[in-house]
């Protein structure tokens, strides 16, 4: 939850997320690490790695926006419109909160041999993004950090390299 102070948010819960992001940064920058090493990143199975660890930082975005949302008096949906926008047109909370679905229940869609109702939104704004067949929330990551280069290319260029 967050407070205002002179204009100013006081946000005393921001420590946690901070907290988890600094794990989940060293843990990237080891992948990363072992990615430029390896002949094979993907058999290795190191760019699943990563995407399971971005994904966890999409789902806890989600549950801290999902929990300062309560307090300010918007519905979700009215809160999720608000904001900078990525260049596909959603706001970066839309995605974040895509993101955090495709990665909670994609394994079910896969499964299923569909997306149901209730996901054809977090697929749409997610694949609007990224038309790349896996990796998807690394390369919306890389989006919202200006990198051009989808995962599957960088991928294909290590691929060519070696």
């Amino acid at each position: 939850m967050f407070f205002t102070v002179d204009s100013q948010f006081a946000d005393g819960e921001l420590w946690r997320l901070q907290e988890l992001f600094e794990i989940l940064d060293e843990k990237l920058a080891d992948i990363d690490a072992r990615m430029e090493e390896s002949a094979d990143p993907d058999s290795d199975g190191l760019c699943d790695r990563g995407e399971y660890f971005i994904g966890l930082g999409f789902v806890a975005i989600q549950q801290y926006l999902v929990e300062t949302i309560m307090f300010t008096g918007l519905t979700k949906s009215e809160a999720y419109k608000l904001g900078p926008k990525q260049s596909s047109g959603a706001t970066y909370v839309e995605l974040i909160n895509a993101c955090a679905n495709w990665w909670k229940h994609e394994p079910e869609w896969f499964d299923a041999g569909e997306v149901p109702k209730k996901g054809v939104k977090s697929f749409g704004l997610v694949t609007e993004v990224t038309d790349s067949p896996s990796y998807q929330l690394s390369d919306v990551l890389a989006s919202f950090c200006g990198y051009p280069e989808k995962m599957v290319d960088v991928l294909l260029a290590r691929a060519l390299y070696y």
